[in-house]
C-alpha cells in the first residue's frame, strides 16, 4: 500500500497553478484569487488578489516572507517557528509543498503503518484503525506526540484525505483532495483541495478550486520589499 501511494504521488520540478480560494478565519469568509508557484524542495510563492493585489508570500525551509499590499503596505519576515507560536501549533514547510502538489502531507514512507478499510477507502494509520476514535476520545499521550491517518482511493491510489491530531495541544489538521484530472507531464492532480486546521485558539479553513495547473516550466517568484512597507505589528 505504501509503495502504491509512493508510485502514484504527483511528480514535478515546478508547479504553476491558479485557483479560486475561500478562506475562513475568525468566523469570517473571504473569497480571493490565488496564483501559486512551487519549486520542489526549494520554495513556494503565493499571490492573493481580488481585483487588486492583496498579498504576496514566499515560504521555504528557512523562512517565510509576506508583503501586504492593501490598507497600508506592511511586511513580515521570519521563519516557521514564529508562525507556530502565533497559531499555537507545529508545522513545517514540507506540509505546504505537499499540499500544493496534492500529495499526502506529512506521510513518512519509512514508517510502518497499520492498515485497514473505512468507507470503501484504504487507511494507513499510526495506530489500529478500529482503535483510533477511542484513542482520540481518551486524549492518549503515552509514547505518542500525534496520531496520523491517511485515506487512499483504491481506484487511483491517490491520497484522498489526511488527518493529523497533535495530542499535546489538541490541534488537528485535516486535508482533503477531490476532482482528479490529468495534468500533462505530471499525472493526476486534485483540482479541489481543502485544509482545515483547528487549534486551541481558532479554526482556519482554506478551500482551493483550481482552474489551471502547469508542470515543469520554470517560474519567477517576484518579491520586492521597498521603503514604502512597514513591519507588521501583531497585538
Amino acid at each position: 500500500m505504501v509503495d502504491s501511494l509512493r508510485n502514484n504521488s504527483f511528480e514535478y520540478s515546478w508547479i504553476r497553478s491558479k485557483a479560486n480560494a475561500k478562506i475562513n478565519y475568525e468566523g469570517k469568509e473571504y473569497g480571493v484569487k490565488t496564483n501559486i508557484r512551487v519549486r520542489r524542495d526549494s520554495a513556494s510563492w503565493v499571490n492573493l488578489s481580488k481585483g487588486i493585489q492583496i498579498m504576496t508570500a514566499i515560504a521555504s525551509n528557512d523562512s517565510i516572507k509576506v508583503l501586504k499590499k492593501i490598507n497600508g503596505k506592511e511586511y513580515y519576515l521570519d521563519d516557521f517557528r514564529s508562525v507556530n507560536r502565533f497559531l499555537d501549533t507545529e508545522l513545517d514547510y514540507s506540509l505546504l509543498e505537499e499540499f500544493f502538489a496534492g500529495n499526502a502531507v506529512a506521510f513518512d514512507y519509512d514508517t510502518k503503518y497499520k492498515s485497514g478499510i473505512e468507507d470503501g477507502l484504504y487507511v494507513l494509520s499510526s495506530a489500529k484503525v478500529k482503535k483510533m476514535d477511542k484513542l482520540l476520545k481518551k486524549g492518549v499521550k503515552k509514547h505518542r506526540d500525534f496520531l496520523y491517518r491517511c485515506w487512499i482511493n483504491p481506484e487511483n491510489y491517490k491520497c484522498q484525505k489526511v488527518e493529523i491530531d497533535l495530542l499535546k495541544d489538541t490541534t488537528s489538521i485535516i486535508v482533503k483532495y477531490d476532482d482528479w484530472k490529468v495534468v500533462e507531464e505530471g499525472g493526476l492532480f486534485p483540482f479541489y483541495a481543502e485544509v482545515l486546521m483547528t487549534t486551541p485558539n481558532d479554526t482556519v479553513v482554506l478551500k482551493l478550486k483550481y482552474n489551471k495547473v502547469v508542470v515543469d516550466k520554470p517560474q519567477t517568484m517576484p518579491f520586492k520589499l521597498t521603503d514604502s512597507y512597514k513591519p507588521m505589528v501583531f497585538e
